[in-house]
């Protein structure tokens, strides 16, 4: 089962090294962005649709 710290939009937080930030960069037809959500270390991917391995 994967989890979020094996993802390559996973970094870790400066704080706590269980929890860190998902950052996705997301692109409309008016401007590009990046989203970020604070996410558990060793939460499950399984759901996860933009999953990629480190």
């Amino acid at each position: 089962m994967a989890e979020c710290r094996e993802c390559k939009s996973f970094f870790v937080s400066e704080d706590s090294p269980e929890k860190g930030d998902c950052i996705q960069r997301v692109v409309d037809p008016r401007q590009a962005y990046y989203r970020s959500v604070p996410v558990n270390a060793d939460k499950s991917a399984s759901q996860c649709l933009n999953f990629i391995k480190k």
